[in-house]
């Protein structure tokens, strides 16, 4: 099964690359040189389109939400007002949805790494390959454990999300660090991630696709991609894709062009982003399509999180 694997993400990987160009913006480490997308172009918000006379600049507009750990690509280019519109309408709900993995991949935020906690568990990072675990309530430590194993299972609960906001967080994303000469194409999808309510705008572009990486990965490392298609591939395949990878995941997903929109094209699925020597150690890693085109809050959505320690 792992060399079935392997063979095929190297043939996605030739397939991706055969059909689209692409553009890395990559994050090695928590303290490493800023990268300052935008730096020396006119002051113009590239999402509302007000200048310096209109709107303010004066705050720190992170191009990858820094509860993923960026705290050094930043956005010249996003307004004041239009970085506060993303916070409060949709990249808290991605917040939220991340919030069970984030203190097991160590990822640190504005404040640190986040420690989960709900009415029964509590999990802390103290260490690089530590974590202190606290199961109180109507849990007890021995339910975690799963029999046989070192391993334990942590029965965990997502804040309340909108779907539709896990796609708008995503799309912003792949805007910032999108080369200027692109954006004139979004428009449309620019006022949809400026809308205030949780209403799906762009559908039928394929599926988010959500891989699960196994093992422990480097939570100061992102990497960013912004792919176009090849001239000739045009007409076949969707013009434009992004590939986020943080911490143990992974997103692929189409970029929505409004000219695109019930065209039937090849959805062109890229490799997953790791090296080979990491599924020789940790085994094989799985993904989901997903649907965020639902405008409905989700509540107590249950994700299960497994874990392995060394000695009991």
């Amino acid at each position: 099964m792992l060399e079935k694997f392997l063979r095929w993400n190297d043939v996605q990987n030739k397939a991706f690359t055969e059909r689209y160009q692409v553009l890395s913006v990559d994050i090695e480490s928590a303290v490493q040189k800023k990268i300052l997308l935008g730096e020396g172009e006119p002051r113009i918000c590239r999402y509302c389109g007000d200048d310096s006379t209109r709107t303010t600049f004066k705050e720190q507009s992170h191009a990858i939400p820094i509860f993923l750990g960026n705290k050094t690509v930043i956005d010249l280019l996003e307004c004041d007002r239009c970085n506060h519109h993303f916070g409060d309408h949709f990249e808290n709900s991605f917040a939220n949805y991340t919030y069970p993995f984030r203190p097991l991949q160590r990822t640190r935020g504005r404040n640190g790494i986040p420690v989960y906690k709900d009415k029964d568990l509590r999990v802390a990072a103290t260490g690089p390959s530590q974590l202190e675990i606290w199961a109180h309530g109507d849990l007890d430590y021995e339910d975690l454990k799963v029999e046989g194993k070192n391993q334990l299972k942590l029965p965990t609960k997502r804040q309340p999300y909108y779907p539709t906001a896990i796609q708008k967080s995503l799309i912003k994303i792949a805007l910032a660090v999108m080369p200027s000469e692109d954006h004139s194409r979004f428009i449309d999808l620019k006022r949809w991630l400026l809308e205030k309510d949780h209403r799906p705008g762009f559908g039928g572009f394929g599926p988010i696709m959500e891989w699960i990486i196994n093992g422990p990965t480097n939570p100061d490392q992102i990497r960013c991609i912004v792919a176009r298609a090849k001239e000739h591939c045009r007409d076949n395949v969707f013009e434009y894709q992004l590939i986020f990878r943080y911490g143990n995941f992974q997103y692929q997903l189409v970029i929505p062009l409004s000219d695109e929109a019930g065209k039937e094209k090849y959805y062109v699925r890229a490799p997953l982003l790791m090296p080979d020597e990491h599924f020789l150690i940790y085994g094989l890693s799985d993904f989901k399509d997903k649907n965020f085109e639902s405008c409905e809050r989700v509540e107590n959505e249950e994700v299960c999180l497994q874990i392995q320690y060394e000695k009991d």
